[in-house]
């Protein structure tokens, strides 16, 4: 598609379902559109993926992606797992088939830039966004991850075709997914520490060396950077937080409430990255 064509379309602003069929299923996202885009000028588009038994719906409301979609403009679109409780297959390829659908369905209905997809989610849809950025690397140009899962499997099976840049928050106090790593209560998986999964994409991107410790951007936060790499990794440890998204209505610690919001720096960081020119 070419960059401004079906840009019309992007009139019809405000929240809609797309529906599409992948394989015997019908498949949903939720997609919100901010009044304020440029008929113009495509615009960015970030998916997010919920966690375990979630919803687009929920997932919209609990990350304030859609606010933050008004005010920075860009299309927001939440797409749901399947099951009684929605949950993503973090093993299987059906899944990465529904989100590549997915896009080139959208790119077939509204304008965006596409080098400018992103990919971030929490918990269970943190892990799916990782995968989404391993398989998908030609058409991803960001990944952030919220609380997310890291299985060994994931690790040694990515392998994506360019350097995706890379961004995390996990809370130090996460009694759900381990920020060390090791047996995740109540699901007996082994996931890997969050600091390993960043090893393991800074070796992916390049990284000359690191991680090094950043400047704290709050009394809990002293952000580790690698550097010299091909795409840049980022990763914010957050010493008061367990299983949340910080700084959104999913972050229920009443101490601190405003000492970071990832949803902002995840914008920050996702509005300098683009996909190489072709």
């Amino acid at each position: 598609m070419a960059a401004t064509e079906g840009c019309a379309s992007a009139s019809a602003e405000g929240d809609r379902e797309v529906n599409l069929t992948v394989g015997n299923q019908t498949r949903t996202a939720l997609l919100h559109v901010p009044e304020s885009l440029d008929p113009g000028m495509p615009p960015p588009l970030v998916l997010v993926f919920h966690g375990f038994a979630g919803s687009p719906v929920a997932m919209e409301v609990g990350s304030d992606m859609s606010e933050k979609a008004d005010e920075a403009g860009f299309v927001a679109v939440y797409p749901e797992g399947t099951g009684f409780s929605p949950q993503w297959d973090l093993v299987g390829a059906d899944d990465t088939e529904f989100v590549d659908r997915l896009l080139t369905t959208l790119e077939g209905e509204l304008c965006f830039d596409p080098r400018r997809v992103y990919a971030s989610g929490f918990s269970m849809g943190g892990g799916m966004a990782n995968i989404v950025a391993c398989r998908l690397a030609g058409r991803i140009a960001g990944l952030a991850s919220v609380s997310g899962v890291y299985l060994p499997t994931h690790s040694e099976s990515c392998m994506p075709s360019r350097p995706v840049p890379v961004i995390a928050f996990h809370g130090k106090l996460d009694d759900v997914l381990p920020y060390d790593g090791g047996t995740a209560p109540g699901t007996y998986h082994e996931v890997i520490g969050v600091e390993d999964w960043a090893v393991d994409w800074a070796d992916r991107n390049g990284c000359a060396e690191g991680p090094e410790r950043q400047p704290a951007i709050s009394e809990v936060v002293e952000p580790l950077f690698w550097i010299g790499c091909a795409a840049p990794v980022e990763l914010y440890p957050v010493a008061n937080r367990g299983h949340t998204w910080p700084g959104s209505p999913l972050d229920v610690s009443p101490e601190t409430m405003d000492d970071i919001s990832a949803t902002d720096l995840i914008w920050d960081f996702f509005a300098r990255q683009s996909l190489p020119a072709q």
